[in-house]
């Protein structure tokens, strides 16, 4: 057996209405607790209304911050921050999408340290105070932000996105209830299950992969590859759908939780920064070339994804593209080795993602794939 450190330190409460029949274990957490979600998502899926009530029943009070943007800025965290040390929180709960959660872990560190500028990135491991105990809701079924300890911030002094992550950033306690995500639309729907595959994907063939995260990825890929096959734009999406997609995204949050992704992330950001790709959108992106070069380098390894997807990495290749219709900029030859050159070679330039990686996959290869599946798919 492989060597590995494995820390999931989170209680995980799953199922419909758990949050109303579970919920009483907030009670050990606090008086006082800070809201954080975003405009829309929470008050949508029902999930804000559920929390209110439980809070209420619990004689715990709260305030809400409610201005969390896709793909937050870490000054959207810092300001929620201060409003939780302001109001005396005890903790803090995150609901809704990836985007609400990350704010939220990193709410409950800016809570309790200051920390100005981009320094986050640097000090992650080193709080000089530990983090408001964290509480989660999830309303989307990709991201697995509610079982992983990472924090995907965006920079205000260069726009770029980074993850953020200690072992103290895990959440206390995990509500996954798949009915939070009855309200997602199939184009979103579509684009977070394609996040939550690419998460399986990526940490099943990368060099960091143990027995584990296998068994996590193959779950999440049993659960979202048949659902995905299925899908019509114009068709429903049933109960026990949802939940395969729920699930599998857990799963999937799993995986990262522990190893972390590889080059469809370190690319998908540039899409997702530059252009306004939705993450689950550009990642997926780079997803097809990803499993080809993994069935490539890694034949047995291959074998156990297809029986777990039910077909070939090919005709699942053809899927995702399928489901994706993302069209990519249009950009030349020149320009997109220029972006390579700019973003991704030098010291430290994505170099966890490109080292886990699958076979060698230095500066030349990182341009050659990036380049081949732009000019690919233009």
């Amino acid at each position: 057996m492989k060597n590995m450190d494995y820390y999931l330190p989170c209680r995980l409460v799953t199922g419909k209405d758990c949050v109303n029949e579970k919920g009483e274990v907030l009670s050990s957490l606090g008086r006082r607790c800070l809201l954080v979600s975003g405009r829309h998502g929470a008050l949508a899926s029902g999930a804000l209304q559920d929390v209110c009530a439980l809070l209420k029943r619990l004689g715990i009070a709260w305030e809400l911050f409610d201005k969390v943007e896709p793909n937050p800025l870490i000054s959207t965290a810092r300001r929620a921050g201060a409003l939780a040390a302001e109001m005396g929180a005890g903790f803090v709960v995150g609901i809704g999408g990836g985007s609400a959660l990350d704010c939220a872990k990193m709410a409950a560190v800016f809570a309790r340290n200051d920390l100005p500028g981009d320094s986050v990135y640097t000090v992650q491991k080193r709080w000089e105070h530990p983090p408001l105990p964290i509480v989660l809701v999830g309303t989307t079924a990709g991201t697995g932000s509610e079982i992983n300890k990472y924090s995907v911030m965006t920079s205000d002094l260069t726009g770029r996105k980074k993850s953020v992550g200690a072992d103290c950033n895990y959440a206390r306690v995990v509500f996954g209830d798949p009915k939070y995500t009855l309200s997602l639309p199939y184009r979103y729907t579509v684009s977070t299950a394609l996040d939550a595959l690419t998460h399986a994907s990526e940490g099943f063939f990368s060099k960091a992969a143990n027995e584990m995260t296998d068994a996590a990825a193959l779950a999440a890929v049993e659960r979202i590859v048949p659902v995905l096959a299925s899908l019509r734009e114009d068709g429903p999406i049933s109960w026990e759908q949802r939940e395969d997609l729920y699930y599998g995204s857990l799963f999937g949050g799993m995986v990262i939780a522990h190893i972390g992704t590889c080059y469809c992330h370190a690319f998908g950001y540039y899409l997702t920064e530059e252009y306004g790709a939705p993450h689950g959108t550009a990642c997926a992106f780079f997803l097809p070339d990803y499993l080809s070069r993994a069935k490539e380098l890694l034949p047995q390894k291959a074998a156990r994804y297809e029986r777990a997807c039910g077909g070939t990495i090919e005709a699942l290749g053809e899927a995702v593209r399928r489901l994706n219709a993302y069209t990519p900029p249009p950009l030349s030859r020149e320009e997109l080795s220029q972006v390579a050159a700019r973003r991704w070679t030098g010291p430290g330039a994505g170099a966890n993602q490109f080292l886990r990686t699958p076979g060698r996959f230095g500066e030349a290869e990182i341009r050659d794939t990036f380049l081949r599946v732009f000019l690919k798919q233009s």
